[in-house]
């Protein structure tokens, strides 16, 4: 698998459940290539303090 298409997958992977295939080809390309598995890293980072944001920033109404 290309590292474009892993990035892809990766990204996919957030707003859809993949395939086995696709799922399986993705961990296989991120055990070999630490460029790929630091994006997927990356991206569940921003995710989480995406979610913890909204989270706090709807807890609050007069938090401005």
């Amino acid at each position: 698998m290309m590292c474009e298409n892993a990035t892809k997958l990766a990204s996919d992977e957030l707003d859809r459940r993949l395939s086995f295939g696709e799922s399986v080809g993705l961990r296989l390309h991120l055990f070999k290539c630490g460029a790929c598995s630091g994006f997927v890293r990356h991206i569940k980072v921003m995710r989480q303090v995406t979610r913890r944001y909204v989270a706090t920033d709807a807890s609050d109404p007069n938090e401005s």
